[in-house]
């Protein structure tokens, strides 16, 4: 991720998400902080940047049925998880400082996680798969539950292969909701590759 020097602070409009502006210092944040992963990627803002998108989409949503506040210690936890990242104190105020966020503002951004969260887990709950279905999962994905080069027997594996198979349907849930969220929301991503 490109960061600037203290003695000048330049940001820059990446996306425009129903009238809420992403920055290049928030992807900073959300990435260098944790919130957000690049993952395997040529272009980790661009990947980063899509799912802030994304998050912006959803809060959206989340505001409109106003889920119960987070509870503060719950956010604690989040906040000392973030903090946890880092080596040392002087690093993780270096990261804060880079994006230009506050002690206020992550807990902030940590309260919205959280929200978010728990309307996702509320909106989208997945019924548990039979046992057909737990055999099939593990015999079309052995990949997932190889290890040290071997495949877990299935029935060391099944709770582990149930999980997967549970998570996989409600992302693909997720990911169908938001791609229509996408579909009718005013976004406008600006984010151009300067090479």
């Amino acid at each position: 991720m490109a960061t600037v020097s203290e003695a000048e602070i330049i940001d820059r409009v990446l996306a425009v998400v129903g009238g809420v502006v992403i920055t290049q210092s928030d992807v900073t944040a959300a990435f260098e902080l944790g919130l957000a992963t690049a993952g395997p990627s040529d272009d980790p803002i661009a990947a980063v940047l899509s799912q802030l998108i994304d998050r912006q989409l959803i809060l959206a949503e989340v505001d409109r049925y106003a889920p119960p506040e987070p509870a503060t210690d719950a956010i604690d936890r989040m906040a000392e998880q973030v903090r946890a990242r880092f080596p040392a104190a002087q690093a993780y105020n270096a990261a804060l400082a880079r994006s230009g966020i506050d002690q206020a503002r992550l807990r902030h951004m940590l309260r919205d996680q959280l929200r978010l969260r728990a309307y996702l887990d509320q909106r989208f709950t997945v019924p548990p798969p039979n046992e057909d279905e737990i055999a099939g999962y593990y015999r079309d994905h052995p990949q997932t539950f190889t290890r040290g080069g071997q495949v877990v027997p299935f029935d060391i594996a099944r709770a582990e292969v149930a999980a997967a198979l549970t998570t996989s349907r409600r992302t693909t849930l997720v990911n169908d909701w938001v791609s229509g969220l996408r579909r009718r929301a005013d976004v406008s991503n600006l984010y151009v590759v300067r090479r």
